[in-house]
């Protein structure tokens, strides 16, 4: 009776410090103010805190409910309203005048309060039609709130961190702090009123740590050194030997590879496979190395521009470390929009760089402004002008080259061939040069000798002409008759030429659509030197496609092989293995005549650099802007069908609609000026040969003289024999060597637009590289590239990076971050559990440990608050059951990959190679034929190799991995999901993998002469421990029932015997094996090996 009289007393008078006034007869309560406050929201009032912290209690709401309509967007905003920033929210509401939505103190006069409180749809907010609620604690929060004066705080995450003075806190009988994160944990323990675990038995602390640090689980013998060591660093002395270990560093790379979207294949339909393990190597060896995370960042997205020490080229793991930039998907499709497709992938790492270093999703500021932070479109593609700045295709090539740019990886040995032939190209050509020089002498004498003369007959140059096409009667070729070419389209049936009659002779007109295929001829290497040539008639109209080429399928192949084309009114002559960057690109300035016949003759000199590739334009070189000039693969396709040259068009491409050919012309060499000159009408032999020698002017004899090494000298044309040779050589030695994608900085940068809407055919303003200003500006002496952003990153003012590596690493090492949303640090995110102890943790990893992982690490697992026993009471989990506290020790499911590594470290059939390529364990039979590929199984003992090497196939994830939360990597991700479900059960029963791993254990257990000892070591190696008694009578028990089972009918021990690549032994009892498998199959599938404790 007592309790209702002082709890009327209080409900009715007392806890709104005398601004409420007593329940009227409606149930209403009203403040002095005159606002109903409904019954509800009165009661939840009284249960809130003395003091509200508006990032704790505040902001959260606001968020959720109001951000969306009332927050950054600016396109998205409502009546003009802002909630996100205090001015904005103080100020008088644009469509109501004289009103605002918060009086700070004042209830009557704020909007806010009306609106939260009113029962009328029209004017409640949120409004019925955002299908958004506020429970009366959010009501009672944001009134009480706005009664204790409306305070804004920044958010939290961007605000600089500080390392707070550490909390002085006494020890508790079990709870001894050893280090600063024990102070902090302790003393939040304390303000709730909770007690810390006391340590865990030492054996499931050694599994814990092990595998928390290697990803394997410890053995017997391992094991057994640590129970028997009773130094007081016992503990130590494992981590410090596990963080040495080099399986530490694959570990640590499993985590990072799913942030930086690692994969064997370039997802989208087609999904082919790549090798990308140069990359994961790379990572392992940081880990391993020790790498300073700074250093960790700014490889990994700038090391191409990053200088050696010594002011030297860049290394090459810098190179290979920016493959991380480049491990998106990428689309090989047929019809796509290649800008669409760039765009994309640019989009991806702009994507990228928030989720993996920021923790921000920079992603929903592509079409509009965030809705719940400060980031603003533009904002956005000033990241997006960062990684805008590489040449790449958006249409990756359909015959699985590499999409570039890429970095050769060749071995010692290739390394060693590749010097040597390089220095024998060098040396030749060295001798070429020579040899020009001695053939100076020798042109004089055969210009003395009126041997030119016999030139005066040629109409057009003979000498290495491979190909000569009129049009007169056929697509015929007139230097080899039997070989002829035809008419061919995009889609559909061939169709036959069509020709016109006009005063030069016959001529072929094109559409555009059908080419001509000029079959076996113009088909040459990139050492190879060549000339072709042709009359071309452009129409006004035509603005664009390809004139010539020596190809297959435009972009479908990223334009391998050569050609000349009209892009932009400009010509356009290239050589590519594979486009735009293993490629010579050169653009010419002038425009082109329209409407009247021109000659275009392209030449090149096979020395796979820029300078030897040409165009005439009219007998007379045009000026060329080199675009790319790194062509360091050969272009042809090695097929028994190698692809010629073409005409007007090429498949799946545009071609040269309405244009008109004539006098297609190939060489097998590179014709001289004066040749070309010929060619075009502007001279001929006839006028030189009705010379005398002794009247030919000096530039006719140098144009003679041209002629003669070109051609007449046989000491130059064995020479440059000979360096095509050389040249074709060092081409075949590269054809091999592995390549890996990396970055590569335009010299001229892109210019790069906000994009309306997020559409790539959408461009608004010219944006330039720049960072938010709510994380931190831009600093004025950074460079204005990846580097300047990566340095950006580690500044000791930025606000998130160092918070956001720290709390991932927490949750490596206990499961969850301190930030929960460990990729998400923005308004929508969760607080910090522990935010002093996140800010004090992220200063010491910056400042005092100089971005030292190992040194983390070993810091967050000396501490006690990892050492404690993850077993506790039922009070104690219903209070926290997530363990956000840390009032206990971390209690989770092993990783996809640790599940599948204990079982085959357990069996010994662990294959510890670390580093290589990816391997293709057991899998179900077709799963890849909905890619049209053939999944074969490895038949080595890589099968064993550990599962961070387990080839990733986006479309088709591995089903024993995807199983357990492994994800598929097509995006980054930074925490996996948590699933429990019975198909996970279904594959560690059932898939070869685990049933081999418990046979071969079985084999191990069948030749111990006890069989409670042969179950107590396998019990053991599986589970870190030792079995109860009651657990170990009921493995033998069940031994028992399995052995007189099998016994009976050794058919059924088909299926335990003979699951997996490795043989079993022949020599042991087939049934007592198969029993042994049983139960180290139960023993597998317990609780005890499938969660870490």
């Amino acid at each position: 009776m007592l309790r209702n009289v002082l709890f009327f007393l209080t409900t009715a008078c007392l806890p709104f410090g005398g601004w409420l006034l007593p329940t009227g007869g409606d149930g209403v309560k009203r403040p002095a103010d005159g606002v109903r406050l409904p019954a509800e929201v009165a009661a939840a009032y009284e249960k809130l805190p003395a003091q509200l912290d508006y990032n704790l209690h505040v902001k959260p709401i606001l968020s959720d409910k109001c951000f969306a309509c009332h927050g950054p967007d600016k396109a998205k905003q409502k009546a003009g309203l802002r909630l996100d920033v205090a001015q904005a929210a103080y100020g008088p509401l644009p469509e109501n005048p004289g009103k605002v939505a918060i009086k700070p103190g004042n209830w009557a006069k704020s909007e806010v309060v009306l609106r939260v409180l009113s029962s009328d749809p029209d004017y409640l907010m949120p409004t019925p039609a955002s299908h958004l609620t506020l429970t009366a604690t959010e009501k009672a929060t944001l009134l009480k709130w706005i009664k204790d004066g409306a305070v804004y705080k920044p958010h939290w995450a961007f605000v600089r961190p500080e390392k707070k003075p550490v909390p002085v806190s006494e020890p508790t009988g079990v709870f001894m702090p050893v280090n600063e994160i024990d102070h902090f944990v302790l003393s939040r323990l304390k303000q709730e009123g909770l007690s810390p675990s006391p340590e865990a038995p030492k054996d499931l602390l050694l599994r814990r740590l092990s595998l928390d640090l290697t990803g394997l689980p410890p053995t017997p013998a391992e094991l057994d050194a640590f129970l028997a060591d009773q130094s007081p660093d016992a503990y130590e002395k494992q981590v410090d030997r596990l963080l040495a270990s080099p399986h530490y560093g694959e570990k640590m790379a499993t985590d990072w590879l799913d942030l930086a979207r690692f994969a064997d294949s370039h997802g989208y339909t087609v999904d082919r496979l790549r090798d990308m393990s140069p990359y994961r190597d790379w990572v392992i060896r940081a880990f391993n190395q020790n790498m300073p995370y700074r250093t960790f960042i700014h490889q990994q997205l700038a090391g191409d521009l990053m200088k050696s020490t010594d002011d030297g080229p860049t290394t090459r793991d810098r190179l290979i470390a920016t493959a991380f930039n480049r491990l998106h998907q990428q689309n090989m499709e047929g019809g796509i929009v290649e800008e669409e497709f760039q765009t994309e992938y640019v989009m991806d790492r702009t994507n990228t760089l928030g989720d993996a270093f920021l923790a921000i999703s920079l992603g929903c500021a592509r079409c509009h402004d965030h809705k719940y932070d400060p980031i603003s479109q533009k904002n956005y593609y000033e990241l997006f002008s960062f990684f805008n700045n590489v040449r790449e295709a958006g249409q990756i090539s359909w015959n699985d080259d590499l999409p570039t740019p890429t970095l050769l990886l060749p071995t010692e040995k290739q390394e060693a061939l590749l010097r040597f032939m390089k220095s024998a190209v060098t040396e030749q050509e060295q001798t070429l040069s020579q040899a020009l020089e001695k053939a100076k002498p020798a042109a004089e004498t055969w210009i003395g000798s009126k041997a030119y003369q016999q030139l005066a007959g040629q109409t057009m140059p003979q000498a290495g002409l491979q190909g000569y096409f009129s049009f007169e009667d056929s697509l015929r070729n007139s230097v080899e008759p039997k070989q002829k070419g035809s008419m061919k389209r995009d889609a559909g049936e061939g169709t036959k030429p069509v020709f016109e009659k006009i005063a030069r002779g016959q001529v072929l007109t094109l559409d555009g659509d059908a080419y001509a295929d000029l079959n076996g001829v113009g088909v040459f290497r990139q050492s190879e030197p060549f000339t072709v040539g042709l009359w071309a008639w452009f129409p006004k109209n035509f603005k664009e496609g390809v004139i010539f080429h020596k190809g297959n399928a435009e972009r479908l192949y990223n334009f391998k092989g050569y050609h000349l084309m009209l892009k932009g009114n400009r010509l356009e002559v290239s050589l590519a293995h594979t486009a735009p960057a293993n490629a010579i690109t050169r653009q010419s300035s002038a425009t082109i005549p329209r409407e009247t016949w021109v000659q275009l003759t392209m030449t090149y000199d096979g020395s796979s650099k820029a300078n030897g590739l040409r165009l005439y334009l009219n007998g007379a070189e045009l000026p060329l802007e080199t675009v790319v000039d790194q062509l360091y693969k050969d272009i042809i396709f090695y097929d028994k069908k190698e692809p010629a040259l073409q005409i007007g068009g090429w498949w799946r491409g545009l071609g040269f609609k309405g244009g008109k050919v004539d006098d297609v012309v190939v060489y097998n060499r590179t014709l001289t000026p004066f040749e070309i000159r010929i060619l075009a009408g502007k001279a001929g032999w006839a006028s030189l040969a009705s010379k005398a020698s002794h009247e030919l002017t000096a530039a006719e004899k140098e144009m003679l003289s041209a002629y003669y090494a070109s051609v007449e000298d046989a000491d130059v044309t064995a020479a440059r024999l000979e360096l095509r040779k050389r040249r074709t050589a060092l081409s075949d030695s590269t054809r091999h060597i592995a390549e890996i994608m990396v970055m590569q900085e335009m010299p001229t940068p892109k210019t790069t637009h906000l994009l309306q809407r997020g559409q790539y055919d959408m461009p608004g303003p010219v944006v330039s590289p720049n960072t938010p200003g709510s994380i931190l500006p831009f600093p004025a002496n950074l460079p204005k590239n990846r580097l300047g952003l990566a340095q950006w990153l580690t500044d000791e003012r930025n606000p998130l990076t160092a918070r956001v590596a720290v709390n991932r690493y927490w949750q490596t090492i206990f499961g969850t971050g301190l930030v929960k949303t460990a990729e998400d640090f923005g308004n929508q995110g969760e607080a910090p559990s522990h935010p002093e102890l996140l800010d004090w943790l992220a200063v010491t990893f910056q400042q005092e440990l100089d971005w030292d992982v190992k040194r983390l690490v070993k810091r967050m697992v000396m501490s006690v608050t990892y050492r404690q026993d993850s077993r506790t009471s039922a009070t104690l989990r219903e209070r926290d059951p997530e363990n956000r506290l840390l009032a206990r020790g971390p209690t989770l499911r092993l990783s996809a990959e640790m599940i599948r590594d204990n079982a085959l470290l357990a069996s010994g059939l662990l294959n510890p190679a670390i580093g290589g390529k990816s391997i293709k364990p057991y899998q179900p039979e077709g799963l890849w034929e909905i890619n049209s590929m053939t999944y074969k199984p490895d038949s080595t003992d890589a099968i064993y190799r550990r599962s961070l090497y387990i080839i990733v196939k986006r479309s088709v994830p591995n089903p024993t991995l995807a199983t357990f939360d492994a994800p598929a990597r097509s995006s980054c991700i930074v925490r996996r999901q948590r699933t429990s479900t019975p198909l996970q059960a279904l594959v560690t029963l059932n898939d070869p993998t685990f049933v081999e791993a418990a046979r071969v254990l079985g084999e191990q257990m069948a030749r111990q002469p006890d069989t409670r000892s042969a179950i107590r070591d396998a019990y053991r190696r599986l589970t870190s421990r030792t079995p109860p008694d009651r657990e170990l009578a009921l493995l033998v028990r069940l031994h028992q029932v399995e052995y007189e089972k099998f016994k009976a009918n050794t058919a059924k021990a088909a299926g335990w015997l003979n699951a997996g690549l490795r043989k079993p032994d022949a020599t042991l009892d087939p049934a007592l094996v198969a029993a042994h498998a049983v139960v180290a199959s139960t023993i597998m599938n317990s609780d005890a090996t499938l969660t870490k404790r």
